[in-house]
Parts: C-alpha cells; sequence; structure tokens
C-alpha cells in the first residue's frame, strides 16, 4: 500500500488535475496535501478565459455558484479607468469566472479522488532518492514510494529545494494579500497607483497593483500584490498597502465602505516569470508555481498550474523513459518564452517605478485609442495564442515581438 507510481505533492488545481489524469490512464496515484479540504487559498478568485477552455477540454464541470465576468477596468496612477475589453478567441471564450478559491480546488480535489487518486492529508518532511531510482516520500514518521515525483507545491516548493532543483538567487517572487468586503463592483478593477496615493512618501508607481473582484453572493474579493524580484523581505509591503488601498478605492468611488473582514485576511507567495528553476530532471517534475509558472505581469496561474499539470501527466504516460525531457520541451513550446518577456517587463518597471508610473499614465489616458486597451488586455493577460483575428491582435502581437526583444537584450 505505501508503492505508487506517482506521488502528486500538492493539491491545487495543477496537481488535482496530473493525478486524475494520471489514475484515469491507470497510475496508481498517491495525491499528497498538508491541508484537509475544503481549505481557503490566497488568490483573487479569477478563473480566466484558457483556464475555462482547458477545463472544458477535459469535462470537468464547476459548481453554479460563480459570476460571470468579462470585460475589465484598469485603473492608472490619476484614476482614470482604460476599460480592457475581452473577446471570444477561436480556442477559448471571452470570459472568465468569478469563484472561491475553496470551491474551485475542492471541486478538482474530489473530481481527483473519485478518478481514483489515492488521497493524503499529511506534510511532507523530506524527499529522497532510493536504490532502484525510486523515490521515498517521508511524510510524518512513515514514508511511501513513488517511481515519479510531481511537485506542485507552490512557490516555496519542498520538492524543488529537496531534489536541487530551485535557484534561489535568480529567482523571481511576488506577494499578495486579500480580503472579503461587502461590495458589488459592476466590472473587475485592476489599479495600478503611486505609493503617495496610499500613504507613502514618494510619488513613483507601487511595484505591483490592487485589484477588487465582486462575487455572485455581494461580497467582493480585495487585494493587493507585489513583485519582490529575489528579495522576500519586501513582502511586508504588500500587507502594509492593503487597508490604504481600499481608502483609495473609497475615495474613488469605487465602494462605499473601506470595512473588510479581518478574519478572511490571507496572503500568499508567489514564483514568476519561469526563472530560478530546472522545471524537471530524472523522475521529478515540476508544475504551477512550483515552476515559477505565474505571470510576471498579473499573477495569475491558475491556467499555467492546470495546463502543466496535464503536460506532466502526458508525459509520464505516454514515455515515462524520457518524460522529463519532453515535458521541459512542451513547457518551453508553450510557456517559457511569453513569461521570460513578461518578467523582462517587470523587472523594467520595478527597476524604474518613476518611468513605470508615466507609462501607466499614458495608458490610461483619454487620447489612447480603444485598440490599446484591447491590445494591452490581450497581451496582459497572455492570450495571443489562440486569439484568432479579434480587435487589437495584431497591435498585440507587436508589442509581444517588441518585448520578445527587449528580453533577450536583458538576458
Amino acid at each position: 500500500m505505501n508503492r505508487y507510481d506517482v506521488a502528486v505533492i500538492g493539491a491545487g488545481p495543477g496537481g488535482s488535475i496530473a493525478a486524475s489524469l494520471l489514475a484515469s490512464s491507470g497510475a496508481r496515484v498517491a495525491l499528497i496535501d498538508k491541508s484537509t479540504f475544503p481549505r481557503d487559498k490566497a488568490c483573487g478568485d479569477l478563473v480566466g478565459p484558457r483556464a475555462l477552455a482547458l477545463l472544458a477540454d477535459l469535462g470537468i464541470d464547476l459548481p453554479r455558484n460563480r459570476r460571470v465576468v468579462s470585460d475589465m477596468l484598469l485603473v492608472g496612477p490619476s484614476g482614470r479607468p482604460l476599460r480592457l475589453p475581452a473577446e471570444s478567441g477561436i480556442t477559448y471564450p471571452g470570459s472568465g469566472w468569478l469563484i472561491k478559491r475553496r470551491i474551485f480546488d475542492e471541486t478538482l480535489y474530489e473530481n481527483a479522488i473519485s478518478g481514483g487518486s489515492l488521497p493524503i492529508s499529511a506534510r511532507v518532511n523530506k524527499i529522497t532518492r532510493a536504490d532502484g531510482g525510486r523515490y521515498q516520500i517521508y511524510i510524518g514518521n512513515s514514508a511511501i514510494s513513488a517511481d515519479f515525483v510531481i511537485g506542485a507545491d507552490g512557490a516555496n516548493s519542498l520538492v524543488a529545494k529537496e531534489m536541487n532543483l530551485s535557484d534561489e538567487a535568480s529567482a523571481l517572487y511576488g506577494f499578495a494579500i486579500r480580503g472579503y468586503l461587502e461590495a458589488s463592483v459592476d466590472t473587475p478593477v485592476i489599479s495600478l497607483f503611486d505609493e503617495k496615493s496610499i500613504g507613502g512618501e514618494s510619488n513613483v508607481l507601487f511595484p505591483g497593483y490592487g485589484w477588487i473582484f465582486s462575487d455572485c453572493e455581494g461580497m467582493a474579493n480585495c487585494g493587493v500584490g507585489m513583485g519582490v524580484l529575489g528579495d522576500k523581505k519586501n513582502a511586508s509591503m504588500a500587507t502594509r498597502a492593503l487597508l490604504p488601498y481600499l481608502e483609495l478605492l473609497k475615495r474613488q468611488g469605487w465602494i462605499k465602505s473601506s470595512k473588510f473582514d479581518p478574519a478572511t485576511k490571507l496572503g500568499g507567495w508567489l514564483k514568476m516569470g519561469y526563472h530560478g528553476i530546472i522545471p524537471a530532471r530524472e523522475n521529478v517534475l515540476l508544475i504551477g508555481d512550483a515552476a515559477g509558472l505565474v505571470n510576471p505581469l498579473q499573477g495569475e496561474g491558475i491556467y499555467a498550474a492546470m495546463d502543466s499539470g496535464m503536460r506532466a501527466a502526458s508525459a509520464i504516460s505516454s514515455n515515462p523513459g524520457n518524460a522529463a525531457q519532453i515535458y521541459r520541451q512542451e513547457l518551453e513550446k508553450n510557456h517559457a518564452v511569453y513569461l521570460k518577456s513578461a518578467a523582462a517587463i517587470q523587472r523594467l518597471a520595478l527597476a524604474h517605478p518613476k518611468l513605470a508610473k508615466n507609462g501607466a499614465n499614458l495608458l490610461t489616458s483619454k487620447w489612447m485609442p480603444s485598440t490599446v486597451g484591447s491590445a494591452w488586455g490581450i497581451y496582459w493577460n497572455d492570450l495571443i495564442e489562440g486569439a484568432g483575428h479579434i480587435k487589437g491582435i495584431k497591435l498585440a502581437k507587436s508589442v509581444a515581438f517588441g518585448v520578445k526583444l527587449l528580453a533577450g537584450m536583458t538576458q
């Protein structure tokens, strides 16, 4: 009972998808998570178009207690909003869903368990390579063994550290914190603001952004996320910014009251830009945040987590003797170019906050044509692939090409 084909460590969206697919292919799968489900997760609760398309392809239905959202508003430091229109591509819908992560994650977890994955609710303490090539996963005073290990255990992945797949010196980290309050905002809001507007002394751009997304139950998810590059000590800045950001939203008229439930405040780390990791070696594969597959521009990682989980499962099932190489090639082909390019923009913005503020005000100025909003929305949300010929796609491709050149020069 302690021998498995695959041990998936971490039962978030990526881990649960990987476990489901592997179990359906006949593998004996252990799905291990330190938490019992349902459990909460620091997130904006927004599931984007590409994630919805992937769930549809896999035949996974989500509960009905969700809100369909389409366009978003990007509010610049001047307080002026730019509408980012949502349009259907040829491979994804023109909308996303707002659904609490405790509901979303539990749905995928239960799907994995009902499909044959064996749940283990415990914290992994250590992982070693045993004689014969199998891996020993130590859980409390016991251990299980597996031929393959999938690390789906987030930005601070124990799997990555134990298997020497993480280079902390070159990693790009982010930190986000959120809470819930009673509010109804018709269109999801993303805010770029300067530090002075939330009580700071500098008028340069805050190194991140804030958001407020209303669900279908009269509550709003409101939070602040920021990039810290490799210096985790700076994460406290996001925590300090949460309450002042709520006051900013109130002054700008987005909410009537800035009072939120302190019990709902929750923070979490992000590992972004496909930096500082070796995504797979031998029979260990990292997926989602553990592999740095988070968008550095807006912190979204649900789609990449699920997609990488699917690709990891496929590599193991189709060619177990060469799974790591196949999986690395899949990530390079489908995620690496965009993530590394977006990381170049993040580095530039964090290094030059005054320039970033001027750029944000220019992007949201009243003189900016609507095509620019559409193009930025496409690029910012990594929706170029599969977009078809929707409005702004040509400009979005030009932006992507220019950023790719920038990324090449800054490597």
